[in-house]
């Protein structure tokens, strides 16, 4: 057997994969490498997405007249970004030199929310992303997004909690509000499909039980199978999900039969999936033009869950189909407020959720 020592590790950063793998050392270190392998794979579309990113905006921002240039928003880092790139011989620095220079952080504080950059969005900016809904801060959310997660790429911390392949799709509708052909392009190379399918050991939690309102979330998987939140959301990797409302856990599981973060959410776009030939957008078309009409807002950013129904044999169902009571009450006793991650087996065989939390 190949000799590892948690002491190159540190036994803290360690602990997440030990925890997933119930204390077996070996499949912990195996998972900890596939953690590294996934943040390898996801920093490659970050290097291309990056580029591609800062490119759009400075063919927009080259426009203003240099009076006018942005660089003021965070002029210190623009001059270290210089001095660094300081050719020897002319003493100057080239702009494309700058440009590669300067933090992801740099271009999303020019799409923050702020009034030094509402003109610059209405002007210049906006046009770099013609694709995307349209709004500073779907884009800022969008940028922020990408940098968060690369930020913990960069720190080797543990991917655990997240979906790799929702977060490569998250990327890809990133990459289709700048320019639709470069999706293709990003498609293509990626690797971060074929690393996550690689992943040496299951989550033992592979349900997610989400916290839902009766009239929206429920709802909508009881009239089209499916589940829609924000798109900033992040879900580990999980193969059913479940539904938690008015106190109670619903008694059905439906299996995820897929992940789509559309680029685009609005009327125009459901006309366009349905005259597609493709069954996963007459699906998405089904479920997107329900959601415009009862409440998800057009221009939105979204991820979709398509479900198995309730009558499918791959839903999972409670003996009875009963629910399982959340007993508790007063201040601070809701069980989901967001979301929680249990295992088939403990939700098949508890009769309140106190036996969950056991």
């Amino acid at each position: 057997m190949l000799n590892r020592n948690i002491a190159w590790v540190s036994p803290a950063r360690f602990q997440p994969f030990l925890t997933a793998c119930d204390s077996n050392q070996e499949l912990a270190w195996q998972l900890y490498e596939w953690n590294a392998k996934v943040a390898s794979s996801l920093f490659e579309c970050f290097h291309h997405v990056e580029v591609l990113l800062r490119n759009a905006m400075m063919a927009k921002l080259s426009k203003i007249h240099p009076l006018a240039y942005p660089w003021q928003q965070d002029l210190g880092s623009v001059v270290k970004a210089a001095e660094r790139r300081m050719d020897a011989t002319t003493k100057v620095a080239s702009p494309d030199s700058i440009i590669s220079e300067v933090t992801l952080g740099f271009w999303t504080n020019l799409l923050e929310q702020r009034p030094a950059n509402e003109e610059l969005w209405r002007q210049h900016l906006r046009h770099a992303f013609p694709g995307s809904p349209g709004t500073r801060e779907s884009v800022h959310k969008a940028v922020t997004d990408m940098r968060n997660l690369r930020n913990r790429c960069a720190h080797q911390d543990s991917l655990l909690d997240f979906d790799p392949a929702i977060e490569l799709k998250k990327l890809l509708s990133l990459v289709e509000w700048i320019d639709p052909d470069a999706r293709p392009w990003l498609e293509h190379l990626e690797t971060v499909s074929e690393v996550s399918d690689a992943r040496p050991v299951q989550p033992e939690r592979d349900v997610v039980v989400v916290g839902a309102s009766a009239e929206q979330s429920i709802a909508m998987y009881a009239k089209v199978a499916a589940y829609v939140c924000p798109s900033d959301r992040s879900f580990a990797p999980v193969a059913f999900m479940g539904f938690y409302a008015n106190k109670q856990i619903e008694a059905h599981f439906p299996a995820i039969e897929d992940k789509i973060v559309p680029a685009r959410w609005h009327k125009e776009e459901v006309q366009r999936l349905k005259a597609s030939g493709a069954e996963a957008d007459q699906r998405l078309a089904k479920i997107m033009g329900y959601a415009l009409s009862n409440g998800w807002d057009a221009g939105g950013q979204f991820q979709v869950f398509f479900l198995s129904d309730k009558k499918s044999p791959n839903t999972i169902k409670r003996a009875g189909e009963k629910p399982i009571p959340h007993l508790k009450t007063g201040r601070g006793s809701a069980f989901v407020q967001n979301k929680r991650y249990f295992s088939r087996a403990a939700l098949l065989a508890a009769d309140n959720t106190e036996h969950l939390d056991e």
